[in-house]
């Protein structure tokens, strides 16, 4: 293979070689799988509630329409989609609301994806430039328990790695047709003779929903090619992608008004919600053996483009005109990252490592007509944000049973805030926050272990936030914005166990809890982030997982968290308290497949008082392969369940023949119906 050019390869050496020294973050080598069926990832967890999800289990998954969807496989994790496809989804994880990605922490090819002061969203996530098809692992992290968790990481981090692996490498092409009029077609090209991480994928998508203005398209390209593998050089790494959506948003509908006869509940108020999303993403990799340590050092940059129309409340702030909000972001950003490991004696080694990224913002948020003429500029901002972070920790092993890992973290952010409709308002901040962490492991007998993790974690401000200043106690929520310019943090704690047992059975339990000093709730009538007081969260975590054959894994997962405000004892909004999934996958060597996920959601609290219903769901898979040709069926709803996969409680109106009320009251967006969705891949 080529080498690439000279310079390059020169600036990389140099930075290895000035870094080494005094810099880095373990770097674990991902060993091969067990089987080239049912994978039981043999990576040592190093936190009793860690889960890697392997490929056989992503590819026999039902719902898989998009990487969003295996999030879904994540043990605890509740989407909520209140749009269509390509519009971020409403992620719960240990009790936490954490919206578009608030406090979960979401990594593709080692890049937090997370935007930092989206105007739709903080922490707003995208999946949709991931082609699922070259997803080769999905890791969950619980907790802020590692040194290399940042911002958003209070409820825990999920790592996506992307490859294709060897058994399923070469050329395919796909084609998938739903009972939505869903049409989608992908082209993978892993060429049999390069490394695992080399592919190139692309997908076309479209999809009428099952009901009124659920629509959804999308072209995505995602590509990764091995540039460099040689020992004196290292491993040289290029991802990227591009991708374009335009998708529909229903929005909710009172409750009242199904009930009253006044609309259907699969149906919508308004048929022109919705937006485009458009990113360009790439990244290079470096991983580099010094003989006395390792060395990874990543560069990436992004384009992002986001463009929405919605409406919650109708009438209730513009009698006229209407509520449509209309929100435009872009953003430029560009990061660099290291990380080092390096022995200092056989028993100890010490970690390390540091991260910058710079973007470039232009948002605005308005209030629009039926016309989506311009009514009210709410806002209009141009942003320049920074965040870098430094860490250093050691890794312990004083015996052979005992690992002990303890260090801490440095945050750093700094924003530039300029208000285009005041050209007056002009403002700048820089916040720190410093984070330990540890967390050991002890191995009790050769299938036990026992583990204790305690972090900080933390939750950075909006750039909006930084012209806000201090907000007195008598303004309104409609000129809120976002609360004072500060970090917040988070403690969390967690104990447990793991019992792994060959390729029989693993199972494991942990105990945790979580404490924020402020709560991040979304308000529906503002659009805005409101915070609110301290919250506690203290939960259990269960898994368990049997492997009767080979080929065969039936899983339980149970996730049962009490999430609480600290001085008033009341429930945290829509913070789920119980979750419980049963899974079967199957992927046998005759070439059948089939996936099979029974979903319990409890009943949640939200705001003023009122509750959720509980739901449960069954989705099915099934798939042959006979020689070149791969056929599958996906079933979501089997069981074709009424339920409900949003409800809000708050203030709207729409009729406006009723009398306007600003009394909250129950919403909802039904949940889909059965829907089944057949493909066929042929491998060339």
């Amino acid at each position: 293979m080529r080498r690439p050019s000279e310079p390059l390869l020169r600036a990389f050496a140099l930075l290895a070689v000035a870094a080494a020294p005094a810099v880095a973050t373990a770097h674990d080598v991902p060993k091969d799988r067990r089987y080239s069926t049912v994978v039981v990832s043999d990576r040592s967890p190093r936190t009793a509630s860690q889960r890697t999800v392997g490929p056989a289990e992503i590819a026999a998954s039902p719902r898989r329409r998009s990487a969003d969807d295996l999030l879904r496989l994540v043990p605890g994790v509740l989407l909520i989609q209140h749009g269509a496809e390509g519009k971020g989804q409403q992620m719960f994880m240990r009790g936490f609301d954490a919206a578009h990605g608030a406090d979960i922490e979401v990594k593709v090819a080692g890049v937090a994806v997370n935007e930092l002061s989206n105007i739709h969203g903080q922490g707003y996530v995208d999946l949709g430039f991931v082609v699922p098809e070259v997803v080769r692992r999905v890791t969950a992290n619980k907790g802020p328990f590692l040194l290399d968790q940042g911002n958003f990481a209070n409820a825990g981090t999920i790592r996506f790695e992307l490859g294709v692996e060897p058994e399923a490498r070469g050329s395919r092409v796909s084609y998938e047709f739903g009972s939505t009029l869903r049409h989608r077609g992908v082209f993978v090209h892993a060429p049999k003779n390069m490394a695992k991480e080399t592919f190139f994928a692309v997908e076309a998508m479209t999809d009428r929903g099952f009901a009124r203005a659920r629509g959804a398209q999308r072209a995505t390209f995602l590509g990764q090619i091995r540039l460099l593998d040689s020992k004196p050089y290292g491993a040289l790494d290029l991802t990227a992608g591009v991708y374009a959506a335009k998708f529909d948003a229903p929005g909710a509908v009172r409750a009242d008004d199904v009930a009253a006869g006044k609309l259907e509940r699969f149906d919508a108020y308004r048929g022109d919600g919705g937006g485009r999303s458009y990113r360009l993403f790439t990244a290079l990799r470096h991983q580099l053996d010094l003989g006395v340590g390792k060395l990874e050092q990543r560069l990436h940059g992004q384009l992002r483009d986001l463009d929405l129309v919605e409406d919650f409340t109708g009438y209730l702030l513009d009698p006229v005109a209407g509520d449509r909000r209309g929100q435009r972001h872009r953003f430029a950003s560009l990061g660099y990252q290291l990380d080092y490991r390096r022995p200092l004696h056989p028993t100890l080694d010490v970690v390390a490592g540091g991260a910058w990224q710079g973007d470039v913002i232009r948002q605005h948020d308005v209030r629009v007509d039926a016309q989506h003429q311009i009514v009210t500029r709410n806002w209009d901002l141009g942003v320049g944000q920074h965040q870098a972070h430094a860490r250093a920790g050691l890794r312990w092993h004083p015996v052979s049973r005992l690992t002990i890992e303890a260090g801490a973290r440095l945050d750093l952010l700094a924003y530039n805030v300029r208000d285009r409709i005041d050209p007056d308002r002009h403002a700048r901040k820089v916040l720190a926050l410093p984070s330990p962490r540890i967390n050991a492991a002890v191995r009790l007998a050769p299938f036990a272990s026992l583990f204790l993790a305690y972090g900080r974690g933390l939750r950075a401000p909006e750039a909006r936030a930084v012209l806000g200043g201090p907000v007195p106690e008598d303004t309104s929520l409609d000129r809120y914005r976002g609360g004072p310019a500060r970090i917040v943090a988070s403690d969390s704690v967690e104990v447990g166990a793991r019992f792994q047992h060959r390729e029989l059975v693993s199972a494991g339990v942990a105990l945790f809890g979580t404490w924020i000093d402020r709560e991040l709730v979304f308000d529906h009538v503002s659009a805005v982030n409101i915070e609110l007081n301290r919250t506690r969260r203290l939960g259990v975590d269960v898994d368990l997982a049997v492997w009767p054959r080979r080929w065969l894994q039936l899983r339980q997962d149970l996730s049962l968290v009490q999430a609480r405000f600290v001085e008033s004892g009341a429930p945290v909004p829509l913070a789920p308290p119980f979750m419980s999934a049963t899974g079967l996958t199957l992927v046998h060597p005759s070439g059948l497949r089939a996936g099979a996920r029974f979903l319990v959601v409890g009943s949640r609290a939200l705001p003023h008082g009122a509750r959720t219903s509980a739901y449960a769901l069954l989705d099915l898979s099934l798939g042959y392969r006979v020689g070149p040709l791969q056929l599958d069926l996906q079933i979501d709803n089997v069981t074709n369940a009424v339920w409900k996969e949003g409800e809000y409680h708050y203030a709207s109106w729409w009729d406006r023949a009723d009398p306007r009320s600003t009394i909250p009251t129950l919403h909802y967006l039904a949940g889909p119906p059965l829907t089944a969705r057949i493909g066929a891949t042929l491998w060339l």
